[in-house]
């Protein structure tokens, strides 16, 4: 048996580091020419929300699905309160028509798309959590319901509002995630409704899954193009702020309260308030392009 050299091994280590630097590479590259707002009026979505319509879904209506950067209460719920009076709104007034839309409320009480509690948004998450009934512990999901169909049942919405990725890294391999990702993506599809995939940070100083989060940010991609659904490219628009939006816990997308809707340049400082303009933007584009044509 032919035994390898050390100077043969430490050639092997540097090539496999090199490519593995490669792939690190090319990914970002993808990621960063994915347009910020991607896939927001495809004739898939004209397609998607006429199925909803004649299931009995409500135009007016959309819900979330994620981990506990969609529901720690900085995410969307201060643009519901007041309609948007408690907002900061520079150069985006115009959003505000879009508040007033999906303003009705969704589950009977007196919340609305953005101040309400999702049962597919749970902190801790993963994709597979989402579609796992175990976790459907709410009082009104049916045995056997995932959360994810428990919330469409009793919601109806027209768009559901997705990122999920952050826990997914610590639990997942890029496979699984692909095929959970998929499975949410064709059953929101198969009820009619349209769904809003969003990339996430990682930091790159968290070197035992950075690689991996650029790996389930490209199936992402993928499924953005293969579906022909809409993606919110976070993870480009935030690789202009600082620390590229995440927080000291380097985990979070960074808020500050008070800011959370402040959209007169606070959305280049934090990742929290960034999000929240680019999804009210990406709510705003499928309502005038899809839901009220």
């Amino acid at each position: 048996m032919r035994r390898i050299s050390l100077s043969m091994l430490i050639v092997l280590i540097i090539s496999i580091s090199v490519a593995a630097q490669t792939d690190v590479a090319a990914m970002e590259d993808r990621l960063m020419s994915v347009p910020i707002l991607y896939n927001m009026d495809t004739e898939r979505l004209a397609e998607i929300f006429a199925l909803g319509e004649s299931l009995g879904n409500r135009a007016d209506v959309f819900t979330t699905i994620g981990d506990s950067n969609t529901t720690n209460g900085d995410f969307l719920q201060p643009i519901g309160l007041h309609s948007g009076d408690q907002c900061q709104w520079g150069d985006y007034e115009d959003l505000r028509d879009t508040v007033d839309f999906f303003s009705t409320s969704p589950d009977g009480d007196d919340a609305n798309s953005f101040t309400h509690e999702s049962i597919a948004a749970f902190r801790g998450f993963t994709s597979a959590a989402v579609l796992d009934p175990f976790w459907a512990t709410n009082s009104l999901c049916e045995g056997g319901e995932s959360p994810l169909m428990c919330e469409y049942r009793v919601v109806r919405p027209s768009v559901a509002v997705m990122m999920l990725g952050g826990r997914d890294v610590l639990a997942l391999t890029a496979d699984d995630y692909r095929q959970s990702i998929s499975e949410i993506v064709e059953t929101s599809i198969a009820q009619g409704i349209i769904p809003i995939l969003t990339t996430f940070v990682v930091l790159a100083d968290r070197a035992d899954v950075y690689p991996l989060s650029l790996e389930m940010n490209m199936v992402l991609l993928d499924i953005a193009e293969e579906y022909e659904v809409p993606l919110i490219n976070l993870w480009a628009a935030a690789s202009e702020l600082p620390d590229h939006g995440i927080g000291p816990d380097h985990s979070h997308l960074k808020a500050r309260v008070g800011d959370f809707c402040n959209f007169s340049g606070v959305e280049t400082e934090l990742g929290g308030t960034l999000r929240n303009l680019l999804t009210l933007q990406a709510l705003d584009a499928v309502r005038s392009n899809v839901l009220v044509r």
